[in-house]
């Protein structure tokens, strides 16, 4: 169990490490192409692509990281008017395992839509579009092990009435 929780804390130590890394390289990019259009005239014509690309994959690794917090946006109102905290726990662990197998239900089609895209290459930056929908399965196995990780974690203090959610 120790070695799992050492893992699941690389696992998330590398995903914030990533994820603040595409967010410096977005912002550089973002700043040289500001400088180049209005400083030099003649702006990069591979930035906003290359700065698209980026926030995508950005965007589902952050997923992940914000479902180890609980922080995604939900509706709570029935839950924050419960006052069973049994309730509250089964409510809690439905709704997660709804969007786990949301996940799951949409993991083999991305990874047939990367495949798919084979040979087809982005018009600006020159890279392959399976590597941009390559971040869809990523970001889904990535959100799949942090549903693993915090879900018992979030339920347990629901349970015990920590009033976690």
């Amino acid at each position: 169990m120790a070695l799992l929780r050492k893992l699941d804390r690389l696992l998330t130590d590398i995903q914030t490490y990533v994820c603040a890394v595409l967010l410096a390289v977005i912002i550089i990019i973002g700043a040289a192409n500001v400088f180049c259009r209005y400083i030099m005239n003649d702006s990069l014509t591979w930035a906003e692509e290359a700065m698209r690309f980026l926030c995508i994959w950005m965007v589902f690794i952050g997923s992940s990281l914000t479902i180890r917090v609980d922080g995604h946006v939900s509706i709570d109102l029935l839950q924050s008017v419960l006052k069973n905290s049994k309730i509250k726990f089964v409510l809690y662990v439905v709704t997660r395992l709804v969007a786990a197998s949301f996940l799951i239900v949409l993991l083999p089609a991305s990874i047939v839509l990367v495949q798919r895209m084979g040979n087809s290459y982005s018009s600006a930056v020159g890279i392959p579009y399976s590597i941009v929908y390559l971040s869809f399965p990523v970001g889904a196995v990535s959100m799949l092990l942090s549903f693993a990780s915090a879900v018992p974690q979030h339920a347990k203090q629901i349970k015990d009435g920590g009033e976690k959610a």
